[in-house]
């Protein structure tokens, strides 16, 4: 079993044989001080080099017999965080030194004196020594706690043994707060203690508890850009050094565990793809979807989905690690979208990455809580060696019945579709195509080119034959809802020459073409016409 190693303390160095006649002015808890360094120091202004945490050795050279700067010298030790103060008295320093004194007491900072020379190489080698070979022992102990940890996660045991193992290692308090389930505690607390720590920690009070700041340390359990737990190490005293290197290890084997289990329940969801194409598909009854969610997730909210489709980058099925590409990418995409409130049903295909959201929080707009998760799974996507999306995506119709899901995954296709005629869209929303859902069912259809030809035609030949400009002109007169002065200056044209060119497209197309009825026709044509051979210019 792995031991902790004990702090050095200054009571601990007053046992020690260099200062077996020494005088220490000091409270029970300034003897409790833990030291890791030992350093000779004479110059009066010494805030700035230290780390904290150390004994000072000083004959009083610095300050001499000027008692305002070895009061001065005492205050920038303590506000360092020094452990103590050892001063040989004699040639420069003699007593009384009352005010130091009260100063050091009133602080519960050890005092130290030497009435006989001693030689302080001796005390720095001594200690040196004692610090160097604890800092071995420390090593060795945390490789075999290494050892230890790597067989506990082999064995497959779950969370509570790492959990234990932590507290037998640092004989301290462990609070572990999964995300989204119960606390536990090694070992346990009453339900009352227990309810207070979390609400503390929960709230942010616990780091307002009176010198709380060394004896607390926590760790997020981190892993995929998500946190999905904290872990906590209270102990009575100061933490050592050694019980933050062990929490540290610790804190990394349980979020390789929490993987791991991740892992597992996101291979055994990938079976169940037959299911969800089923569901894509629309041969689930109501029903039978909710009783499936429900049982995957219960309390999950079935009245707002949608689908998202990811089309993928060609990849061989050949390569060894295809499937552990395709899992760690849902891992992901559940921890991403989930933190904006989607819970993500995945199916993967040769060709697509098919995302079912189910929306959690309804109220919250769905549209930015979309982009941000969607730009965020991209960018991890780019940052891999092998990406896997392609630039194109379309979001589908959002739905209230989750059996005519196949509605949502035929729209995000769509929207697709769409992009591939036009290019990719900022908001590959098909709530947000308008027009373009009209035009794709035309061209689906095979009456979109026909279509364009009947209310098009006619400019579009004399375009080809005079370069007349217009088509460009009707779009912007259409645009600008017939204002001959705004159509001129927008074309940087004179009235005249508009004039002109609207008499011709008059007499190509109709007097009657501003009708309303006509004038729609017309301008879902010149849509259709874009959409088919780019933007008018």
């Amino acid at each position: 079993m792995v031991q902790t190693l004990l702090q050095l303390t200054v009571k601990d160095i007053l046992q020690r044989p260099l200062f077996q006649k020494a005088e220490t002015i000091a409270s029970e808890e300034a003897l409790n001080r833990t030291v890791r360094w030992v350093h000779i120091m004479e110059v009066p202004h010494v805030g700035h080099l230290l780390n904290g945490h150390e004994l000072i050795l000083n004959t009083g050279i610095g300050w001499h017999d000027n008692e305002e700067l070895s009061l001065s010298f005492l205050q920038q030790l303590i506000d360092s965080g020094a452990s103590g103060l050892c001063i040989e008295l004699g040639t420069y320093t003699k007593l009384p030194l009352e005010r130091l004194k009260e100063l050091a007491l009133r602080e519960h900072f050890p005092l130290i004196f030497f009435h006989e020379e001693v030689r302080y190489i001796d005390i720095t080698q001594d200690l040196h020594a004692y610090f160097i070979h604890q800092h071995y022992s420390m090593v060795s102990e945390l490789e075999a706690l290494s050892t230890q940890l790597n067989q506990l996660l082999l064995s497959g045991k779950g969370l509570q043994p790492l959990l234990q193992l932590l507290h037998e290692t640092t004989h301290a308090q462990v609070a572990f707060f999964p995300y989204g389930e119960e606390a536990r505690y090694i070992p346990e607390l009453p339900k009352t203690d227990a309810d207070l720590f979390y609400e503390k920690w929960i709230f942010g009070e616990i780091f307002r508890l009176p010198d709380i700041k060394c004896k607390l340390a926590h760790r997020p359990i981190l892993a995929l850009e998500r946190m999905f737990a904290d872990l906590l190490l209270y102990g009575e005293q100061e933490l050592s050094e050694f019980q933050i290197l062990a929490l540290d290890r610790f804190a990394t084997a349980i979020a390789q565990e929490m993987m791991r289990t991740t892992y597992m329940e996101e291979k055994k969801r990938y079976k169940q793809d037959l299911w969800v194409t089923d569901w894509l598909n629309g041969k689930h009854t109501q029903q039978i979807i909710r009783d499936y969610m429900l049982a995957m997730k219960p309390n999950v909210k079935l009245e707002q989905a949608v689908v998202c489709v990811f089309e993928s980058r060609a990849v061989r099925e050949d390569v060894i690690d295809h499937e552990a590409q395709l899992l760690q990418k849902q891992m992901v995409a559940r921890s991403i979208f989930e933190g904006e409130g989607f819970y993500l049903v995945p199916h993967f295909t040769n060709a697509q990455f098919v995302f079912i959201l189910l929306d959690q929080l309804g109220a919250s707009p769905f549209q930015d809580r979309m982009m941000r998760a969607i730009q965020r799974l991209q960018k991890t996507d780019h940052l891999q060696e092998t990406a896997l999306f392609s630039p194109f995506l379309g979001i589908g119709k959002r739905i209230s019945d989750p059996s005519l899901l196949k509605l949502s995954y035929q729209t995000a296709l769509d929207t697709i579709d769409i992009q591939k005629d036009i290019g990719v869209l900022e908001q590959p929303f098909y709530d947000e195509l308008h027009v373009g859902k009209v035009i794709l069912m035309m061209k689906q259809s095979g009456s979109l080119a026909s279509f364009i030809e009947e209310y098009l035609g006619p400019i579009l030949h004399y375009d080809r034959e005079k370069n007349g400009q217009l088509l460009k002109t009707l779009k912007m007169y259409l645009a600008l809802s017939g204002s001959k002065q705004e159509t001129a200056k927008e074309l940087f044209i004179v009235r005249q020459t508009l004039y002109h060119r609207l008499d011709k497209i008059a007499f190509l197309l109709g007097e009657d073409y501003m009708r309303p009825d006509k004038r729609m026709a017309i301008e879902l044509a010149l849509h259709g016409y874009e959409y088919m051979h780019g933007i008018i210019a």
